[in-house]
């Protein structure tokens, strides 16, 4: 048997060449059959091959999300080749550094990204060779499928920053997504081939290719592309397509939670957020929207999709689950294993879905991984079911006076208040108690501190209520939708970010 992953495309376009594969939104609403697609990775895989590209070569795909960005993916893994998914936002500072951190012998871009991928190639001084989708779709460079591969071979390769320190390579073999993509289809989403999937995460992102691109292809889906999220557009694009499954991270669903207007999809079976904790009063908001349940799901890239709060399972506020089929959960105190349903700690996983190392960091994979057991860094608990609830990251746990006070608690205390939108609770330096709390609002209408004081004194013990506020237009996001709180950090210390104490309603000095 096969074990590339570019087999999840290849064997639909054999047995049902004609089922749609992609809506490509960004192209006006082209339908993409799987033997068009099959035949496009196959022309790219040929291109691959006739510049020299050998199985293991690393390509660099720098593309908006769509058929362009399928058909590099899946022309890639066809022929064996190891691809390098770079955000499509990246600076051309970003992109050189990948391209010669993993000495990649080749870049595929869409017309759009070519200048920045040129300039970023002479950054690099690499021989990168660059080519366009259009170039690498030729009819002359056609192969005949995906090439045998190992299953350890590594297929994908993404950066992030780790659990520790700077940007760092992630690899992933065929026999990790392959393992870890069927228990997701079968065991936990539950996906058919008469689904439809909303496709707007970013493809370069662990949480978009697999939810959006793998696990569709694997159960013979199809996907609803988009190039860009705007919250009215992808109801109607659920509307227009009818979307049964839409996955998202807390940013998406708080913008839905936020809308005043708008339809809610008939055809939506349930939604998923993750990337991030999403606070229970804005899934609730959501879920009224949408009109369909929304559930949470974690996971890192380095151990991705562990744990997913799925129907038919029972709804868990702030729960984001069992564990996925395969991987293997545990909280780990400073003293030993906890043992106690409830009993807080770091999360560790270990499973299929686990990374097969940092590139070329043996150090770095060591730090994290101990005898097979991904340390994540986050904090959390298991109930007696078993199911996982995160706290907090490590790094984000703010120590006021000696006590640990998680910022998601408070947050999701913020978020019940009317008026407030969206919300970030960060740890300012102080001289006396270490740190203190600082709630960062994005107001949906105006309101005093002392207010949101009193709101959350009723939710929370007087230790975890924040001493000040700061009201912003919005939150700063990555490229996967996450706040920057280490950026609101920064500037809250620097006083770059006016406060207003609850004393005195003033700015803080």
């Amino acid at each position: 048997m096969n074990a590339n992953v570019g087999t999840f495309l290849h064997r639909w376009a054999t047995e049902d060449p004609d089922r749609t594969a992609i809506i490509d939104t960004g192209r006006g609403g082209l339908r993409v059959t799987y033997a068009s697609l099959d035949a496009q990775a196959s022309m790219v895989a040929g291109a691959l091959a006739a510049r020299g590209l050998e199985p293991g070569a690393r390509v660099a795909i720098c593309m908006d999300n769509g058929l362009e960005f399928a058909a590099a993916w899946f022309g890639c893994v066809y022929a064996g080749c190891t691809t390098l998914p770079i955000p499509a936002m990246s600076t051309a500072r970003e992109i050189a550094f990948r391209l010669g951190h993993a000495n990649c012998r080749a870049l595929l871009c869409d017309d759009t990204h070519k200048a920045i991928a040129a300039e970023a190639k002479a950054l690099a001084g690499t021989a990168t060779e660059i080519m366009t989708a259009p170039e690498a779709t030729q009819a002359e460079h056609s192969t005949g499928g995906p090439v045998d591969c190992d299953p350890d071979a590594i297929a994908m390769i993404l950066y992030t920053s780790g659990t520790t320190g700077s940007a760092k390579g992630v690899c992933v073999n065929h026999r990790s997504l392959a393992t870890h993509t069927n228990a997701l289809v079968n065991h936990t989403l539950r996906l058919t081939s008469r689904d439809r999937i909303l496709g707007v995460l970013p493809l370069t992102h662990s949480y978009g290719i697999r939810m959006t691109l793998l696990v569709p292809f694997y159960a013979g889906a199809s996907t609803v592309f988009a190039p860009r999220f705007i919250a009215e557009r992808a109801l109607e694009l659920c509307s227009e397509h009818e979307v049964t499954w839409l996955p998202g991270v807390p940013t998406m669903f708080i913008a839905w939670a936020n809308m005043a207007h708008g339809v809610a999809p008939a055809s939506l079976r349930w939604c998923m957020s993750s990337g991030a904790p999403l606070v229970e009063g804005a899934r609730l908001r959501a879920e009224s929207r949408l009109g369909a349940p929304v559930r949470q799901g974690y996971g890192l890239t380095e151990a991705t999709f562990s744990t997913i709060n799925a129907p038919p399972d029972e709804a868990v506020p702030g729960s984001v689950g069992a564990p996925v089929h395969g991987v293997e959960l545990r909280i780990e105190t400073e003293a030993a294993v906890a043992g106690a349903a409830g009993e807080r700690g770091e999360v560790l996983v270990r499973g299929p879905n686990v990374m097969a190392g940092y590139l070329d960091d043996e150090k770095a994979t060591a730090a994290v991984v101990h005898e097979g057991w991904v340390h994540t860094g986050d904090i959390g608990y298991l109930d007696d079911e078993g199911r996982l609830t995160v706290v907090d990251r490590s790094k984000d746990l703010i120590l006021r006076g000696g006590h640990s006070v998680y910022p998601f608690e408070v947050e999701d205390a913020l978020s019940g208040h009317p008026a407030v939108a969206d919300v970030a609770v960060v740890g300012k330096p102080d001289d006396y108690y270490g740190e203190e709390i600082v709630g960062i609002v994005v107001a949906r209408t105006p309101v005093d501190v002392r207010e949101l004081d009193t709101w959350v004194r009723d939710h929370l013990s007087p230790i975890k209520v924040p001493r000040a506020y700061a009201f912003v237009d919005a939150l700063p996001l990555g490229p996967s939708g996450k706040t920057l709180k280490r950026a609101l950090r920064g500037k809250v210390a620097a006083g770059e970010i006016p406060l207003r104490l609850v004393a005195d309603d003033r700015p803080a000095q």
